[in-house]
């Protein structure tokens, strides 16, 4: 088992020092620090509470009272995927950067789509009430690869969420066999001079490096566009707010 963890360990650090290799060449100017600190909050932070929560368990022999031991294993349960998850982005990108990442296309749901993501306890943005929602659907179904963009809206609804305390709308409309997604935060916007970088793993705006996050969401959520074939495109305004729309056409085309 000591043997399995090491390599498991050394197939991690691979990936990340892939990841690294691959930010750095988009760009000469890349902030090396800025990537060192994202990798130490995204993995050092859910390992201190799972370290924590664990000699707890540990100290007391699992004799806690029922509800505190119900919410540390929680806890545990929501650092271990904190940490899978990052991680599994990292995997992510470096399938995308390699140019393997391809799409599977199939016919599905798109109130099941929509209705899954929303319904996801693992975001922040879970059962909130914040998330306000506008569909028009001429058709409720659609064909494209449903993984790949419930994704894409997943991670900007989280962005979204996460830089605006205010109400976020996620507007969709299906016709003519064209998804149209539009999702309109009224958060801390995105700083004009810094529009080009913000595709780039791990960049963190200069406006909200206070607030948590790895910087891989937009990446992610470009490589994802990308590959379905469809369009994205920002617009922000400072201190007012955020607009990302995007367009894919179903492959029946």
């Amino acid at each position: 088992m000591h043997k399995f963890g090491e390599l498991q360990n050394k197939k991690d650090q691979n990936q990340l020092h892939f990841s690294i290799k691959i930010s750095m060449e988009q760009s000469d100017s890349y902030n090396v620090k800025q990537i060192i600190s994202s990798l130490s909050h995204e993995l050092r932070t859910p390992l201190t509470i799972l370290s924590s929560n664990l000699q707890l368990l540990k100290d007391h022999q699992f004799k806690l009272e029922d509800e505190l031991r119900k919410e540390t294993f929680q806890l545990c349960e929501e650092a271990l995927h904190s940490v899978t998850q990052f991680l599994d982005d990292i995997h992510f990108l470096n399938i995308a950067n390699k140019g393997e990442l391809r799409k599977k296309s199939k016919k599905f749901s798109i109130d099941h789509m929509i209705n899954h993501i929303l319904n996801d306890h693992h975001t922040k943005f879970y059962h909130s009430p914040r998330i306000k929602t506008e569909i028009h659907l001429e058709d409720d179904s659609f064909l494209s690869d449903e993984l790949l963009l419930s994704k894409a809206i997943t991670n900007l609804l989280d962005n979204a969420y996460k830089f605006s305390g205010k109400e976020v709308w996620l507007k969709l409309t299906n016709a003519n066999k064209c998804l149209t997604i539009e999702i309109e935060d009224q958060g801390a916007g995105i700083p004009a001079r810094e529009m080009d970088l913000i595709f780039m793993p791990f960049y963190r705006c200069d406006n909200v490096k206070m607030l948590s996050g790895s910087g891989l969401g937009l990446s992610i959520t470009q490589q994802a566009i990308n590959c379905l074939n469809g369009e994205i495109k920002i617009e922000s305004t400072l201190t007012k707010g955020t607009k990302v729309k995007l367009k894919i056409l179903s492959d029946e085309f």
